[in-house]
């Protein structure tokens, strides 16, 4: 067949004789072509109405996270996980675990986080192989002489149960919590267990009630809530 000439543009190829010069509208933002000013208007509406969307959540997920992280006890930790779901499922979707926001959407109003069980001890130097505080800095295997390696906090084990299986790993919707998980994986029903570490600098409220019970001549060495399923 002899070859012929056309115009090609992300992936698209027309035959020049086929063409027709007309009029289109380009958005900036997508790239997406619209042959109409009305089509292009109405996405560019669209679009704006979904980037504030966005904007809008991800501004009440960090307030949200404020909430979080200044409850000043790990039972109001674990209370206030399972009160907001949905926060964490934010998260993961945020975090691009999947880039199908139907799924999410279909599952947001069913879906549960619940802790079961938690037992961790408090440590001067947590490490910090894999994670650190939020201000802080990671340092595999202590490699780096100039960098702490660990950080004041609590280390131990968690286990906790969410509704609906989501894409990627058990622990993918802790990441970025400052609940940092580890070493573990999941069970039947959802359920999952991890090694977990809690650095003081990233929970101000359990640093207040912790300097509180120094004065009063105790401290919050270990904590334990649960039974424990995955770590029997």
């Amino acid at each position: 067949m002899p070859a012929i000439r056309a115009y090609k543009h992300k992936g698209k190829i027309i035959p020049v004789e086929q063409a027709r010069v007309g009029r289109a509208y380009l958005c900036p933002w997508t790239d997406e072509l619209y042959s109409t000013k009305s089509a292009y208007v109405k996405h560019l509406k669209t679009l704006r109405a979904t980037r504030m969307h966005r904007r809008a959540r991800k501004n009440r997920w960090q307030q949200l996270g404020e909430d979080l992280w200044n409850q000043n006890s790990f039972e109001k930790i674990v209370r206030w996980v399972e009160l907001h779901p949905e926060w964490f499922l934010d998260n993961a979707q945020r975090r691009g675990f999947s880039s199908d926001a139907k799924l999410y959407d279909s599952i947001r109003d069913a879906f549960t986080v619940k802790i079961t069980y938690l037992d961790i001890r408090w440590s001067d130097s947590v490490s910090n192989s894999h994670d650190c505080p939020h201000n802080g800095v990671t340092n595999w295997a202590g490699r780096d002489q100039n960098a702490p390696r660990g950080y004041p906090g609590w280390g131990g084990r968690i286990e906790y149960q969410i509704s609906h299986e989501l894409p990627g790993f058990g622990s993918d919707i802790m990441e970025g919590t400052r609940i940092h998980t580890g070493t573990g994986g999941g069970t039947s029903n959802n359920r999952y267990g991890f090694d977990v570490r809690f650095f003081a600098d990233d929970w101000p409220g359990l640093e207040k009630l912790r300097a509180w019970n120094i004065l009063r001549g105790t401290d919050m060495l270990r904590v334990q809530y649960g039974k424990a399923r995955y770590f029997r």
